[in-house]
Order: C-alpha cells, then sequence, then structure tokens
C-alpha cells in the first residue's frame, strides 16, 4: 500500500477505493480503514501541499479536467454541485469504445456475484472517462494499468466459482492469445521498440559522461524526451521539443542530443540547429560524439575554479 502510495499522487485514490473495498469484505474491516485513512490523507498532502510547494502550481494532470475547474478543490466542488458538466463528456463515442475495448479482454471471466473488486478500479476508470486527454482512453498508454489488479481478481473469484463463461483451460488461453494479437500491437515489438537500437549503446555512453557536479548543483541539461528519464539525478532537466532551437541555453552544463532518433515531439530540424548554435558558441565544446549521439558542455563551468 506504501509503495503504491509513493509512486503518483493520484494512486491514493485507488488505494481510497481499495479501502472501500476492503470495508465491505466483512474479515478485512481494519485493513480497509487503514487503506481509506492512508489514501485520504495522502492525496490531500500530495495534491494541496507537496505539489504545490515543488511546483508552484497544481498538479500538471488538473489541465486534462479544465472544463471542471482550474485546481483540484474547484474540481471537486463541481463534480458534487454540477454533476451536469461532467455527463456530457461520460457519454460520448469515445468513451464508449474505450469500454469495449476495456471489457472485451475480461468480459468472459465476470460475474455479477463477483464484481465487488471492481471498486478499486472506479477511479482510475472515471478519470479516464471524464478527461479531455485522448491517450488516457486507449489501452497503448499506461492509464489503464492500475485497473488491472482488481480485475484479475474479479476474474480470479468468478472462475474459481465457475460463473465465468469459459470453463476449459484451453478456451482460455485461445482467448487470451486471440486478445493479445488484436489489442497489444504485436507488431511493434519487431518494429517500433526496436528502432533505437542503432544508438543505444552511444546514448549509455554519452548519459555517464553526464555527471552530478557538488559544486556546480544549479548546471541543467537539456535533452530528448527519451534519455530525459536516464539524467534525472541531475537538478534540472528540460525537454529538448520543437520550438526550443532558440531557447536561452544558460541554465544548462550539457546538452545531450540524439541527430537520428529526435525523439517525442522534437525533430531533426530542431536538433540540427540546436547543434549548430552549440558549435559556434565560444563557451560550449563537444565533448561526445557517436552514431548521431552528441554530448556538449558548457566550457566556463567546466573551467570554473568553483568546479
Amino acid at each position: 500500500m506504501l509503495l503504491v502510495l509513493s509512486c503518483k499522487a493520484v494512486l491514493s485514490l485507488t488505494v481510497v477505493a481499495l479501502g472501500i473495498w476492503l470495508l465491505l469484505e466483512q474479515p478485512k474491516k481494519r485493513f480497509g480503514a487503514i487503506a481509506l485513512g492512508l489514501g485520504i490523507a495522502w492525496f490531500l498532502l500530495s495534491t494541496q501541499v507537496i505539489i504545490p510547494e515543488f511546483s508552484g502550481g497544481e498538479p500538471a494532470a488538473v489541465g486534462r479536467y479544465s472544463y471542471l475547474g482550474n485546481s483540484v478543490p474547484e474540481i471537486a466542488r463541481n463534480l458534487l454541485l454540477r454533476p451536469q458538466l461532467v455527463l456530457g463528456h461520460l457519454f460520448s463515442r469515445e468513451n464508449a469504445e474505450y469500454l469495449v475495448l476495456l471489457l472485451v479482454p475480461f468480459g468472459w471471466a465476470l460475474s455479477p456475484r463477483y464484481l465487488l473488486p471492481l471498486l478499486g478500479a472506479m477511479p482510475t476508470l472515471l478519470l479516464n472517462l471524464m478527461t479531455d486527454y485522448t491517450a488516457q482512453k486507449d489501452l497503448v498508454h499506461q492509464y489503464a494499468l492500475p485497473m488491472l489488479p482488481f480485475f484479475v481478481v474479479a476474474m480470479m473469484g468468478a472462475i474459481a466459482a465457475k460463473q465465468s463463461w469459459f470453463q476449459r483451460p484451453r478456451a482460455i488461453v485461445i482467448w487470451a492469445i486471440v486478445m493479445f494479437v488484436a489489442l497489444a500491437k504485436p507488431g511493434y515489438f519487431g518494429s517500433r521498440y526496436l528502432t533505437e537500437l542503432d544508438t543505444w549503446q552511444a546514448t549509455r555512453q554519452a548519459v555517464t559522461r553526464v555527471q552530478v557536479s557538488r559544486t556546480d548543483p544549479a548546471g541543467g541539461v537539456l535533452t530528448g524526451a527519451q534519455i530525459a528519464s536516464h539524467l534525472t539525478h541531475r537538478p534540472l532537466v528540460t525537454l529538448a521539443l520543437d520550438g526550443t532551437a532558440e531557447m536561452p541555453l544558460e541554465p544548462y552544463r550539457y546538452v545531450l542530443l540524439n541527430q537520428t532518433h529526435p525523439g517525442w515531439q522534437s525533430s531533426p530540424a530542431t536538433v540540427q540547429r540546436l547543434t549548430q548554435r552549440l558549435q559556434a558558441a565560444p563557451d560550449w565544446r563537444l565533448d561526445y560524439q557517436q552514431d548521431g549521439v552528441v554530448l556538449f558542455v558548457r566550457v566556463n563551468r567546466l573551467q570554473s575554479p568553483q568546479n
């Protein structure tokens, strides 16, 4: 439970729903009360204290529900007092398609008598249905994953009680294979997911050269979206997206770019322009270059007596 709470603020709502489910299960009321209390406390603490303190604003996902308000309290208030605002978003063709995609893989093993575990999936499902962000309404992205354990538990109960449509293991395996082929985009495993293997080793080598400097805690990194997660040990990491080619470079000590694979919401033109600027700047030098991966380091920082 504590591990789940430490992952993401919104998952505290899942923990709250888990607590409600456990409270309704007679032998587990104490655990339900603990989950409910911890979930509510962490949601309030993370969204109203921690995130505003360190980011200076509301949680980033609030913008996906702008029609309900501009803050977590305002959204909660409108959900309670103006439910008509959300009804038009819930009953839509896009949501209907999402529900079909979500239920088809599991529907054969869901029984009305064993649906109580799905209470834990309700916060994630409702958030995905209410949002304007289309990526939350498909199975390609990660937004449906918090629902998966609760679907599995509900399915296990129905299968154990022989209430599922499929009883034979062979039928279950065949259905699982059919759903995987239909929905998991298996072609990506041999194509899209491997497109950057040709620069993988070079990227790893470049990342190892981006070090934390205790005497230069403000030195940031400008890099591509696919590399940023490997550089979170730096105090500042900014994505080199389209539109950033002319941005000020003073906050950064390192610029790490992949010329072959610019990354999400970036382009070869953006990477090329940034590279040209850095090559022409006297206070930057090329520290590493291999297979289209280039790492520039600010010279005046390296030569500073502080470093």
